[in-house]
């Protein structure tokens, strides 16, 4: 699969070399020490994001952006500034030309991959996280609640402007209509349905990740578990517990062998024992 690729504007070529050095292993970085070379890149060219320098000599980096906002491959592009300083009127007008993020030199690497990262989705040149989706929709669900509906459908339509699963996008359109329309029960029951479905969807993933076991095997690992424990073996029985949950058990097994581990965490050996020797009649 091709790397996205990163118009990197400077007129300083430590910075270049830098910015290259930093991105190189998961982006396709174009080095350009001038805003003019970068109006004529764009002419012929498209990438994913640019990162413009402010301060540049001939022609600054506002005049640059205006100049790329005005040619095909550069009207929706995401733009990050970088700049050794911050000054107000800068960061109006380059809002008003559609700047995404605004990046102080010196910068960390980690601090500007994120920030590359996190333009890319909102653009939706990258798909958001599970983890991102729901914490987003939770967001969403608390503002439903504190009914607050106008801030509930700005976070919904910042959603929407995400790379997202074709059956979540659906469900958070269908949620955004009932919030305009005023049924906001039916909209928190909506979105409440997406934080299911990624429950789920995740719950799936870890199952596929379990590995198989017989029953004769499991059985072993239960009474090698019960010696620990007659033994007083307490920290061996809690290992070869984690090594157990690593495999793909029987819900009901899976249950008491979790209750079972955390009664011995607590010191509670002669229940952990009574809870293995009744999963041990299960099997």
């Amino acid at each position: 699969m091709a790397k996205m690729r990163i118009l990197a504007v400077d007129d300083n070529v430590v910075n270049l070399a830098t910015i290259e050095k930093e991105l190189k292993d998961k982006y396709e970085v174009i080095p350009l020490s001038s805003g003019r070379r970068a109006i004529k890149f764009i002419l012929q060219e498209r990438v994913d994001l640019i990162l413009l320098d402010i301060q540049m000599p001939v022609m600054d980096g506002i005049e640059t952006l205006r100049e790329i906002r005005n040619h095909e491959n550069g009207i929706t592009v995401p733009v990050i500034v970088l700049s050794a300083k911050h000054d107000r009127d800068t960061v109006i007008e380059g809002t008003r030309l559609g700047i995404m993020d605004y990046v102080l030199k010196p910068f960390n690497g980690d601090d500007l991959r994120q920030r590359i990262e996190s333009a890319l989705k909102r653009r939706g040149a990258l798909p958001m996280g599970d983890d991102e989706l729901y914490q987003r929709i939770k967001e969403t669900i608390q503002y439903i609640q504190e009914d607050n509906l106008k801030s509930a459908i700005v976070k919904t339509e910042e959603m929407l402007g995400y790379q997202l699963d074709e059956a979540v996008s659906a469900r958070i359109k269908a949620a955004k209509a009932k919030l305009k329309t005023g049924e906001v029960e039916v909209a928190e029951r909506m979105f409440s349905r997406v934080l299911q479905m990624i429950n789920q969807k995740n719950e799936d993933i870890e199952e596929e990740e379990l590995l198989p076991i017989s029953l004769g095997e499991l059985n072993a690992k239960l009474l090698f578990i019960l010696d620990d424990i007659g033994h007083f073996r307490t920290e061996d029985a809690l290992e070869r517990f984690e090594d157990l949950f690593k495999f793909a058990i029987p819900a009901k097994i899976k249950d008491k062998c979790v209750k079972a581990h955390a009664c011995l965490k607590e010191y509670d050996d002669g229940e952990a024992e009574k809870l293995l020797q009744e999963t041990l009649k299960d099997l």
